[in-house]
């Protein structure tokens, strides 16, 4: 059976998207489920989060990274299987649970342009340029698509060539938010280009999800606006909450923890939402 592949992306950054990827690959592994998290974004917060620093210098002077992988497609050399560049068994959790990285670096900025600089100077339009992306992905995908109940793609801010090809390739796109009147505005414009991708494999707009995050209970703004959103979007009951533990919880460990250990009071509403998720995305 194949992995379910799901994205997790927005236009703006602070949004808490990749600690919401952390938060939520560390409890589904530790549920027992068999994770990949896939960092596309150069600023690799998700990769230090998962991996820790020390691993992360290691697996990048062994260039085992996603521009790594790319870069065999944009400048050639002995071709290598994907699964050869992702890192097993990442985590500070407890437990030894199955959770799986490959991880990003500030260099993979880089890739894209080269590769379009080259396929376009061979005569590649924009059409092109992303199925070529996209097929690279999913090829990606299929290499190591026995060895995963869920694959998560952290995209970087904005829409890039890989972002747009991780989209293409998802089941479900979880689009982390403040509830703020700009960043709702935001998710509009989003929806509509991350629609068209997904009606090309006949999904709907029901599997675009968004999750409220850094929700402080007592803003009048912040319960307005999470009101507005629940009737204009597809959103997640469980709301994320502005609270240190959660970011407290992206400082890596030497000591493995448990899950109430590494995220404190807060444990329960990541369990919640995971739960959630795993509902929604046909997990349980």
């Amino acid at each position: 059976m194949a992995p379910r592949t799901v994205s997790v992306v927005n236009m703006k950054g602070g949004v808490g998207k990749s600690t919401t990827v952390a938060s939520l690959a560390e409890t589904l592994a530790s549920e027992g489920l068999r994770v990949l998290v896939i960092d596309l974004d150069p600023q690799s917060n998700v990769s230090m989060m998962l991996a820790g620093q020390d691993r992360w210098v290691e697996l990048r002077q062994a260039n085992r990274t996603i521009d790594e992988y790319f870069n065999q497609y944009v400048y050639g050399g002995e071709p290598r299987f994907f699964r050869e560049f992702v890192a097993n068994r990442v985590s500070d959790i407890a437990g030894e649970p199955s959770l799986d990285l490959l991880i990003s670096t500030p260099e993979f900025r880089y890739i894209e342009r080269h590769a379009l600089e080259k396929w376009v100077s061979q005569g590649f339009d924009i059409r092109q340029l992303n199925t070529r992306f996209s097929r690279l992905t999913h090829s990606a995908i299929e290499n190591v698509a026995d060895s995963y109940d869920l694959v998560l793609f952290d995209c970087p801010p904005g829409i890039s060539m890989f972002a747009e090809a991780a989209i293409e390739l998802s089941e479900f796109i979880v689009i982390p938010t403040i509830p703020d009147y700009v960043s709702r505005l935001g998710i509009f414009a989003f929806r509509k280009r991350a629609l068209r991708s997904m009606e090309q494999r006949r999904f709907t707009d029901d599997r675009i999800y968004t999750l409220i995050t850094k929700y402080e209970a007592g803003n009048s703004l912040h319960q307005s606006e999470a009101a507005l959103l629940k009737d204009q979007f597809n959103v997640f009951e469980t709301r994320i909450p502005q609270a240190e533990q959660i970011a407290r919880a992206a400082e890596w460990s030497d000591h493995k923890r448990t899950l109430e250990q590494k995220y404190g009071d807060a444990s329960a509403v990541i369990r919640n939402f995971a739960g959630e998720f795993r509902e929604r995305v046909g997990l349980i």
